[in-house]
C-alpha cells in the first residue's frame, strides 16, 4: 500500500471503532521510510482533528448509504487541499485512484471538482470538530473564555517534550543534540530524538510539559514510601524518583503488558529496586501489606483533556461510559484510604475536563470521608501541553 492508502486504512479502522490510530500507526509505519512516516502521521491525525467540519462539507452531497471508505476519501482530499494547501489536481488524482470501482471513482472525481471552497458551518459542534455530546458537555461546564481555550488546545498540534533523567545526565550533556531548554527539567528539539544514542542510554524520556510538574504537589521526601496506582507509562513515577528512593517506590498497573513496559523503561533509565505490582487498583489493599506516605492516583478517565494529542479519542469515548468511569474512580479513591498513613498525601489526577470526574467527584469523596482535607486543586488548560485536573488531599487524624 502507498502512503495515502495506508492512512485511509488506519482512518477507516479508527472511525469504525475497530482500533485506535496510535496502535495502528505503531504497526504500519515500520513499513515506510522516516519521511513517509511523518506524512502518514500528519495526514491521519490531521483528518481526525478536522473530521467533523470536513464531513459537514460533503453531507448534502452524499447519500445515507455512501460507504465510510468513500466519505473518508473525500474528507482526506479536502484536508490536503484546504488545510495542507496541496495542489487540487494532484490531490484529486490521488484520491480518485483510491476509490473502489468505476462508479465511486466518478462520484469522487465529480464531487472534488464541484467543491471549490469550504462552506461556513453554523453548527457549533461541527465547526469546532467535536461530537455534539462532547461540545455540549464542555459548554455547560466551562465559561466562554475557558471553552475557547479548550477548543484552541484541541486544534493545536502538540509539541513533543523530553524530560531529563537527572540520575544520568544534565542538560549540558545534551548540547550536541541542539535542544531548546524549556525549564530545568524539560526540553524540546526540532528533530525527533527517539533513535538517538542519548535516548537509548536513558538520558531522557518523553513527557507532556503540563503533567511533568504534577509530582511536585506530593511534597515528596527521600524516605517516603510511594505508591503510583495506575502507573503506565511510568513517566510520573520517574519524576518522583528524582527525590524518592527507588526501593521505596511501588509501581502498579492493572495490565501486565503495561507493567512490563514500565520495567523496560525503568531499566533503560537506570532505576533499580522499584516494586512492581499487577493488580486492579481497588485490590491493592488486599494484596500488599504496606502503608504509604504518598499515593499518586492518576485515574482511568474519559480523556477529554488529551483530544489535541489523541484526536481519535473523539470516536471511542462514549457518553454512557462516563457513569461507569465515575464509579470506578470513586471506588479507587476509597480503596486508597486503608493503605495511606495518617498525615499522608493522596494526589488524585485525571486527563479529562469532565467536572463530574474531577471537582464533583472529589467533593463527593471529602463529604463521605470527613478526615480528608482538600489542600488544593486545579484544572490546567493551556496549549503548551495536555489539559488535566489534580486534587491534593491530606489524610487527617480519624
Amino acid at each position: 500500500m502507498n502512503q495515502r492508502e495506508t492512512a485511509l486504512d488506519i482512518l477507516h479502522k479508527t472511525i469504525s471503532k475497530e482500533s485506535y490510530s496510535n496502535l495502528l500507526m505503531r504497526k504500519e509505519l515500520e513499513k515506510f521510510p522516516v519521511v513517509q512516516r511523518a506524512f502518514i502521521t500528519n495526514l491521519v491525525n490531521g483528518v481526525l482533528r478536522h473530521y467533523e467540519f470536513l464531513h459537514y462539507q460533503i453531507e448534502d452531497e452524499i447519500k445515507k448509504n455512501t460507504s465510510l471508505k468513500t466519505r473518508l476519501i473525500l474528507i482526506m482530499a479536502l484536508f490536503e487541499r484546504f488545510v495542507n494547501k496541496e495542489k487540487d489536481y494532484v490531490v484529486n488524482n490521488e484520491y480518485v485512484a483510491l476509490a473502489s470501482n468505476r462508479y465511486e471513482k466518478a462520484f469522487v472525481n465529480a464531487l472534488l471538482h464541484k467543491i471549490k471552497n469550504l462552506k461556513v458551518c453554523d453548527d457549533e459542534a461541527k465547526a469546532n470538530n467535536l461530537p455534539e455530546w462532547i461540545y455540549r458537555l464542555l459548554k455547560a461546564q466551562y465559561s466562554e473564555t475557558q471553552l475557547k481555550e479548550i477548543l484552541k488546545v484541541y486544534q493545536s498540534v502538540p509539541e513533543l517534550y523530553y524530560r531529563l533523567n537527572k540520575h544520568k545526565a544534565s542538560l549540558k550533556d545534551l548540547k550536541d543534540l541542539d535542544i531548546e531548554q524549556v525549564n530545568d527539567d524539560i526540553f524540546t528539539c526540532k528533530k525527533n530524538l527517539l533513535n538517538s544514542a542519548e535516548y537509548k542510554k536513558g538520558l531522557f524520556y518523553i513527557q507532556d510539559l503540563n503533567s511533568s510538574s504534577l509530582y511536585k504537589h506530593l511534597d515528596l521526601k527521600q524516605n517516603d514510601v510511594l505508591l503510583d496506582v495506575c502507573s503506565a507509562p511510568g513517566s510520573k513515577l520517574f519524576n518522583c524518583l528524582d527525590i524518592v528512593k527507588a526501593e521505596n517506590a511501588y509501581s502498579n498497573d492493572f495490565h501486565s503488558s503495561r507493567v512490563e513496559l514500565i520495567q523496560k523503561m525503568a531499566d533503560r533509565l537506570g532505576f533499580e529496586g522499584i516494586h512492581y505490582l499487577n493488580f486492579d487498583g481497588r485490590q491493592i489493599k488486599d494484596n500488599v501489606d504496606v502503608l504509604f506516605d504518598k499515593i499518586l492516583l492518576d485515574a482511568p478517565c474519559s480523556g477529554l483533556g488529551v483530544i489535541g494529542r489523541k484526536p481519535d479519542l473523539k470516536f471511542h469515548v462514549r457518553p454512557e461510559s462516563l457513569d461507569e468511569l465515575e464509579k470506578l474512580q470513586f471506588e479507587l479513591l476509597e480503596a486508597m484510604d486503608p493503605i495511606l498513613k495518617e498525615k499522608g498525601i493522596l494526589l488524585y489526577s485525571t486527563c479529562t475536563l469532565n467536572k463530574k470526574e474531577n471537582e464533583k467527584l472529589i467533593k463527593r469523596f471529602t463529604d463521605k470521608y470527613s478526615n480528608y482535607k482538600l489542600l488544593e486543586d486545579e484544572t490546567i488548560i493551556n496549549d503548551k501541553g495536555d489539559c488535566f485536573y489534580y486534587a491534593k488531599l491530606s489524610k487527617e487524624s480519624s
